[in-house]
């Protein structure tokens, strides 16, 4: 794979990822909210009504939150990058000992270390580069685009939040609610292979891992709303 290639996926993966976490806390948020309205018995008017309102309220929620975190990810780059390119420019032989450092932690010394850390240092971009990487812990590669980012954990949360409900439309709250938790269930498990992806973990398990933490959410909130129903309606 040359460079060109390795740029495109990068950039693919960072949309993916986006996506994978916005369907993800929509479909679990929203079957577990319809769940619990189910629960407590209020129709089917109030749980399509419900669940629109948390689908439109989390997907603003989450976008927005998506878009300042990777804001605020590319101005610390920006800071941290402009603090250690004015440190290069001012105490040198400190910043040249931070790098030799650095590569003596891997295990480098002697002659190697020295004619490596000349290298580096002979070049201020590349001398940056490593000490943005490797001190910093932070690479340019890795900054995401803020709005694109933002503007795709709002549609893929908004699309999954929408699922739960659609079954609510057509037929009764239990049907609804079978058909709900049985497509967004399978919906999980897909979401946690992707993840895997990402995460390097064995497939089958990430998918089961989903789908059980999706269960508890839903089983929890239909009982929950249930005891809502029943000892607390008379009281409110």
């Amino acid at each position: 794979m040359n460079r060109k290639e390795a740029v495109y996926h990068q950039v693919k993966g960072k949309y993916i990822r986006s996506l994978v976490f916005g369907f993800n806390d929509g479909t679990v948020s929203n079957l577990a909210l319809v769940a619990g309205l189910s629960g407590a018995v209020l129709g089917n008017k109030v749980v399509i009504l419900g669940g629109l309102a948390d689908m439109i309220a989390g997907a603003i929620s989450m976008g927005l939150g998506n878009y300042i975190a990777t804001k605020s990810q590319i101005e610390f780059y920006r800071h941290e990058y402009q603090r250690e390119k004015d440190e290069i420019r001012t105490v040198p032989n400190l910043e040249r000992k931070e790098i030799e450092q650095i590569y003596r932690r891997k295990g480098f010394k002697g002659k190697e270390l020295t004619m490596i850390v000349n290298k580096i240092t002979s070049n201020k971009k590349r001398w940056l580069k490593v000490m943005m990487e490797e001190e910093i812990g932070v690479s340019k590669r890795s900054l995401e685009n803020p709005v694109a980012v933002g503007v795709m954990t709002f549609f893929a949360f908004l699309i999954a939040a929408f699922i739960p409900v659609i079954p609510f439309f057509f037929m009764t709250t239990t049907q609804a609610l079978i058909i709900a938790s049985a497509v967004c269930m399978s919906l999980l498990f897909i979401v946690g292979v992707i993840k895997t992806h990402y995460t390097g973990r064995q497939w089958l398990r990430s998918g089961l891992e989903m789908v059980i933490i999706g269960a508890i959410a839903t089983v929890a909130s239909y009982y929950l709303g249930e005891v809502f129903n029943k000892y607390l309606v008379n009281v409110l």
